[in-house]
């Protein structure tokens, strides 16, 4: 089962509405408000604290300068929600000026949906989905914007990865465009034709626009936990919860079990599950875990790689998708092309990275970033024979 992050029992019981709760906050200690607010505003659930403490007018009994932080970051993060939610609109209303399909995921729709406000859910970035046919359009289009484009050669998203990206050259807003709702190496894997047969549209900011079937949310913010392993925030977890506790009785699991069987993550997406139901309780049939856990035949775009899964069931190792992925290439040219733009991008793309600029500054970062990456991938091969020995001695 994955680790969630560990956190103050206080924050816990803010996120399961535990009767408790009340019991615990006026029991809580100076040192112990310093604990829960760093980890609120560390796992993204600061918002949810704040409003909690708002709507119960227990801001008395947090630490004066402890409540300044809190309310600094609300305010930080209220002004970042209002920025991007403006970008968002504008991409939309010009995606559909040109004819472009554009389905926004995650971000401050996702937010509205869950919360009834976008400033609740602490947001980096802005993703939408479009089909690959329109991947030509939208680049001319963030052109035309004025972004930035970001990837380490020239191509190198399209033919790797599962979306571009492009970074606003003023506030460094970062927008993702996506072709599929998987990640590496299983992109090329997944059929999207249902997918966007599934979507249906949705109110959002007095506009009409489209959004994915439920189904294919819930399926995607599993992916996207595994995506980020152990890098993902306790919000992630809790925010799965909450969305199979609102759309229990319209989630069809005859639509998202196959789904995840086809993609070949099955037994991983049923490990985030299982997690969320153990520490959140939530409302998941056993017979669908069941269906989930039980050997499927596998996709004919899917081999069997044992090194490959080996690497996608660490979350703890960082670039398993990466070295997955050079698992399941085909061809040694393309093995090659992608090896040397993981450990050789451009300049342009190192110096956005890194910040950089100096030629020494460059040359060192290349060093470490090639250095890194190798050690990396050591570790994730020593990590697969490892428990390949281990599996022949039992």
């Amino acid at each position: 089962m994955l680790t969630i992050p560990s956190v103050h029992p206080y924050l816990m019981t803010v996120l399961l509405e535990d009767p408790s709760e009340r019991e615990q906050l006026t029991a809580l200690t100076h040192d112990s408000w310093t604990t829960i607010i760093e980890e609120a505003i560390a796992q993204r659930l600061a918002a949810l604290l704040f409003r909690r403490l708002n709507h119960s007018n227990d801001q008395h009994l947090v630490p004066r300068h402890l409540l300044q932080l809190l309310t600094q970051q609300m305010v930080r993060q209220t002004a970042w929600s209002l920025l991007l939610t403006n970008e968002l609109e504008h991409i939309l209303t010009a995606c559909k000026t040109r004819g472009i399909t554009c389905i926004p995921i995650r971000g401050p729709v996702f937010a509205a949906q869950l919360y009834g406000d976008c400033s609740m859910r602490q947001i980096d970035d802005l993703d939408i989905l479009v089909h690959r046919e329109d991947l030509s359009a939208i680049r001319d289009m963030f052109d035309q914007f004025g972004y930035l484009r970001h990837e380490q050669q020239p191509g190198f998203l399209e033919a790797f990865s599962y979306s571009l990206e492009f970074i606003h050259p003023q506030h460094g807003l970062i927008v993702e465009p996506h072709w599929t709702l998987a990640y590496p190496p299983f992109v090329a894997a997944t059929d999207m034709a249902p997918v966007w047969a599934r979507t249906v549209k949705q109110q959002w900011m007095n506009r009409e626009t489209w959004a994915l079937g439920q189904e294919d949310l819930l399926l995607h913010l599993c992916l996207h936990l595994l995506h980020k392993g152990e890098h993902a925030p306790l919000l992630w977890y809790y925010e799965l919860d909450r969305l199979i506790r609102q759309q229990h009785s319209r989630l069809s699991w005859n639509i998202f079990v196959p789904h995840a069987q086809e993609i070949g993550q099955a037994a991983l997406i049923a490990d985030v599950l299982a997690t969320v139901m153990y520490h959140f309780h939530s409302t998941i049939p056993d017979s669908i875990m069941r269906r989930l856990l039980s050997p499927s035949r596998p996709s004919h775009s899917i081999p069997l790689r044992p090194i490959r899964d080996h690497m996608l069931a660490q979350p703890s190792l960082y670039g398993r998708e990466e070295f997955a992925l050079l698992c399941s290439l085909q061809g040694f040219r393309q093995k090659i092309r992608y090896t040397y733009a993981l450990l050789f991008p451009s300049v342009q793309f190192m110096s956005r990275r890194y910040g950089l600029s100096s030629p020494i500054g460059l040359i060192h970062s290349y060093i470490t970033r090639a250095c890194y990456l190798l050690w990396q991938g050591c570790k994730l091969v020593s990590a697969w024979l490892l428990s390949t020995l281990g599996a022949r001695q039992s």
